[in-house]
């Protein structure tokens, strides 16, 4: 019965003790938190990371949670900062050792067509809040309002990015296609 159950529901299950309340909460929304930090990191192990780590402090803090009913937005806000503190570790770390090492640089063969990696570039390209109106939308397996709902923004707010954002891709695509030979 708890699959059925909003997330509001979910929320104060697990702060009442059920844990399950709490995977199924992971199962939800992990797509868009990895794809949240996907966005910032440019790698999925790195964001694979990072999406735990943000569940692990989520779930450290639910009981401060005032609006059970915003966990989506949330839990995103959650993922945005912890992203932001990877990004300046990140770096830190390489000013740090940017003297004494040779960068090589590897690329990763995962499994992607070229097209999929031209709109993985195209995406990556788009404003920040665009690029997570298209997670939420797409990832999620849900309707419009529900993903709306998830990251927290206004309906008419979350249509404008959606919209513009298709816009832009479709844009860059038609570009991309009249210069190919």
């Amino acid at each position: 019965m708890l699959h059925r159950s909003t997330e509001e529901e979910l929320v104060r299950a697990v702060t009442a003790g059920d844990k399950k309340a709490y995977a199924i909460l992971y199962d939800r929304l992990a797509p868009l938190v990895r794809a949240v930090c996907h966005d910032y990191t440019g790698n999925l192990a790195d964001a694979q990371d990072l999406a735990q780590d943000v569940f692990l402090r989520a779930y450290e803090k639910l009981g401060k949670l005032r609006q059970p009913e915003s966990f989506g937005p949330w839990i995103v806000g959650i993922a945005r900062r912890r992203c932001s503190e990877w990004r300046r570790q990140k770096a830190r770390e390489q000013r740090k050792h940017a003297a004494c090492q040779t960068r090589l640089q590897v690329v990763e063969d995962d499994g992607r067509t070229e097209e999929d990696g031209q709109l993985l570039r195209l995406i990556a390209n788009l404003d920040e809040d665009e690029r997570l109106a298209l997670h939420a939308f797409y990832l999620q397996d849900r309707s419009a309002e529900e993903a709306r709902r998830t990251v927290g923004f206004s309906r008419s707010g979350f249509y404008k990015l959606l919209d513009r954002a298709r816009t832009k891709l479709q844009r860059q695509l038609e570009r991309d296609l009249e210069k190919a030979p």
